[in-house]
């Protein structure tokens, strides 16, 4: 059996117990007690199987898809949907997620690290009263509001998965949702070393402090006028520096508590290291990462396998199409967006038996380095999935899910590192390009 068809088995086994349909009650103990046209099982599926179609065609290829012949009102399916917890679809996300890292045979590390990223993202949500009141509006001023959230990720560089998500308000604090995804780590990963690498939104003294007392191993780019007198007073490209937190630096914060957590502490020692861009920028990065474990070419590595977590925002927001919501009310945006994570860790988890499925009958093959083509990936795991978890006998699921492997397998992509094309101005293709359509 592949380990991913073992994970996502595990995680119809766990969709049943009675810990997680008391978990999917938002509101009331009573509800998904009493036999309904759509079950809770089938409810929770009719939500993973979403192709973003208008919800009277969605509901129509739900119930040819399990073999039904009941009829559902849009009415009473969004009512149902309203007494579903969102958090629901993130804890089997969670519990997904923690079996993979159980499994030593897949998992991937660095000099024994995992290698992490925490970034934020925004949303846009429907443009209701409810939703700017919620999350926030994000339009300058005088302009028609535009409501908008923002999600917090913790994604593991070289084993794609969302290790944790969380849905906050437009404006929100991403150096604290950066460590309450920290200390959730653990409970997913297990206590294996890693490494939390981050952009230049986040250094601050105060976070530096929070991270070296959680013992974490961080790396973080700096921005140009963050700690700028430790950055000039820098006579190698990789040295120690120490940071002060004098008067200077405790003046804007005082009478806070930071001004005496900063105080407090005095000062910290760090590593700074200089490189430069193709384009002849300076760039810095900060980190308590040793020179005798790491060089400082492996420092920039590190640095730049971070990409992936932008990677993975746009697998989110164009691959499968996270803002295509299927109402307007905050309970179902919350749904669709935690489903979608979890989706998205599953098809990461099928991508990597795919790959080594690829990897044994094709071994030297191809004359570039090929990878798997993700978009038709999510498109055969949204037809595929629903079926596999339908059937019951065990040997025709085997037989399934070794056919969505080897299917997606065979859709490969090469991979030409180095190329550069010159950007240009405007908008040059139709609404509808031939390069960038949709798999589902």
């Amino acid at each position: 059996m592949k380990h991913s068809n073992l994970r996502v088995t595990m995680d119809i086994n766990h969709s049943n117990t009675i810990c997680f349909i008391k978990h999917c009650k938002a509101i009331k103990d009573s509800h998904f007690t009493r036999k309904r046209k759509l079950p809770l099982h089938q409810l929770l599926l009719s939500i993973l199987s979403r192709k973003g179609r208008t919800l009277t065609m969605e509901i129509r290829s739900f119930i040819k898809s399990i073999k039904s012949k009941i009829s559902i009102s849009k009415p009473g399916y969004l009512k149902q949907r309203q007494k579903l917890n969102p958090e629901v679809f993130l804890e089997l996300s969670d519990f997904h997620v923690k079996n993979f890292y159980k499994d030593r045979t897949m998992v991937q590390r660095l000099k024994g690290y995992l290698i992490l990223a925490v970034d934020g993202s925004s949303v846009n949500v429907p443009n209701t009263a409810q939703n700017v009141e919620l999350y926030g509006n994000a339009s300058h001023k005088n302009a028609k509001p535009q409501a908008q959230l923002g999600i917090s990720c913790l994604f593991d560089l070289l084993n794609k998965m969302i290790i944790d998500c969380t849905i906050n308000k437009w404006k929100f604090s991403e150096r604290n949702q950066a460590l309450l995804h920290i200390d959730k780590c653990n409970s997913i990963t297990g206590e294996k070393p890693r490494i939390v690498i981050f952009d230049r939104g986040y250094p601050s003294g105060e976070f530096f402090i929070d991270l070296m007392k959680r013992n974490e191993s961080f790396l973080i780019r700096i921005g140009a006028t963050v700690f700028k007198k430790e950055q000039l007073a820098m006579t190698a490209d990789d040295e120690y520096v120490n940071i002060m937190f004098d008067k200077s630096r405790l003046s804007p914060h005082k009478g806070t508590q930071t001004a005496d957590k900063l105080a407090k502490t005095g000062s910290i020692p760090l590593r700074f290291v200089r490189f430069t861009l193709d384009n002849g920028s300076r760039e810095y990065l900060a980190t308590n990462l040793p020179m005798e474990e790491f060089s400082t070419s492996e420092i920039v590595y590190l640095y730049r396998l971070r990409w992936e977590i932008e990677t993975a925002y746009n697998v989110l927001k164009n691959k499968f199409f996270i803002e295509n919501f299927t109402g307007t009310k905050p309970i179902m945006i919350e749904q669709d967006i935690y489903a979608t994570v979890y989706l998205c860790n599953v098809m990461h988890d099928i991508l990597l038996d795919a790959k080594l499925e690829f990897n044994i009958k094709n071994h030297q093959k191809y004359k570039y380095k090929m990878e798997i083509n993700k978009n038709i990936a999510i498109g055969i795991m949204k037809e595929e999935l629903i079926r596999f978890i339908l059937e019951k006998d065990k040997g025709k699921k085997k037989e399934m899910f070794d056919k969505i492997i080897v299917e997606i397998s065979s859709n490969i992509l090469p991979v030409r590192n180095g190329r550069h094309y010159k950007r240009t101005k405007g908008q040059l293709s139709g609404t509808y390009s031939n390069v960038n359509k949709r798999s589902f």
